[in-house]
Order: C-alpha cells, then structure tokens, then sequence
C-alpha cells in the first residue's frame, strides 16, 4: 500500500451553504500542524470532527489540500440555483472519513431549513491505485465500495507480452477508469435499495 490517497469530494447543496463552505475552504491553510505561521484557520480545526486525537479528528494519518488547484477547489458552479463544489485532498493511506463525515455534518446543519439536499460523495485512489474507492454519506455515515485488485505491475506485463510499451497505453483509461464505473453501479444499487 501506498502513503497517500486522493480523495476526490463533491458536496452538493443550497447555493448559500456552497458559498458558505468554500469561503471557509478558501480562507484555510494546510501543512504543518498546528497552523503557527499565520492566523488563518488549519483545515483540521475547520473541518476536522471534535476528537482528542488527530487521527480521529481526520481519520488519517496527515491531510493537504491537493496542489493541482489554487486552493484546492476544483468546480464551483452554482448557475442551476443549487450548487456544488468538487475539490481534491491528498491524506494517508486512506480517504479522511472522519472530516468528510463532518464537513457533511456542517453543511447539513447551515441548510437544515434549505428545500435541496445534501449529498456528499466522491472518490479515491492512493498512488499505487489499491485501493480505489468510491462513497456516499447517508445521513451522516460513509457507504463505499472499494477494489482492491489493480496491479499496475501485471498491467505492464501484459502490454509489453502484446508488444506495446507503457507509453502507447494508459493504466487508468484501460484499468482504472473501468474499475471505478464496476464499483461505482455497485454503490449506486446499494443507494437506491436503502
């Protein structure tokens, strides 16, 4: 296994509670922890769950926002009238449950009187692509689906036994993408059936 994990969140919700959300995110640092190079907010303590360890705060290891973006949010677009905000966090081993749990929670909370509702899902993958997963919080629990079986390594064999080099194909189209479409129909069925 891998040290980090991707994890790949949308919230989806009024556009107030959106806005409300990514002003907050925006305005958080990540990194060394506890924040004492300015008084910006660490993630952690504006979204982690109230726990005494740091790992239940989180439920990882570490967390940073994912560098790829600015600030980490990816798709802000709130023209439908509802809203949604995509954005990407880098942690160990696995996905943070526990403050996605609670940044759930606190969005519930601003929206409780809003007619839309939230939902929470998203993906992850670690660097090594094992796991990979796929979840939804349902009224303030994680219910995922996960593979556990890509190998990279197997992948490279089989190109180079069909004469191909890594560099003419790519593992996540021909792996991974169709790894998380199986996992993801599986977590829809179990969605529509509670």
């Amino acid at each position: 296994m891998a040290n980090t994990c991707r994890t790949k969140i949308t919230i989806q919700a009024s556009r107030e509670a959106i806005q409300d959300f990514v002003d907050r995110l925006e305005n958080c640092v990540d990194g060394g922890y506890p924040n004492s190079e300015n008084d910006k907010p660490h993630i952690i303590d504006e979204f982690g769950a109230k726990a005494e360890l740091l790992i239940d705060r989180i439920g990882s290891k570490w967390i940073q926002m994912y560098d790829g973006y600015d600030s980490g949010i990816s798709e802000h677009d709130d023209t439908e009238g509802s809203s949604e905000v995509v954005f990407e966090l880098e942690s160990a081993w696995y996905p943070p449950s526990d403050m996605i749990l609670e940044m759930y929670r606190q969005v519930v909370e601003f929206d409780e009187e809003a007619d839309e509702e939230v939902r929470v899902f998203g993906s992850y993958w670690d660097e090594a692509y094992n796991p990979i997963g796929v979840f939804e919080v349902y009224y303030g629990q994680i219910i995922a689906e996960e593979n556990l079986d890509l190998d990279e390594s197997e992948w490279d064999e089989k190109v180079e036994e069909e004469g191909d080099t890594e560099y003419d194909r790519n593992f996540w189209d021909e792996e991974v993408h169709p790894a998380f479409e199986s996992i993801q129909k599986k977590l829809d069925k179990i969605m529509k059936e509670i």
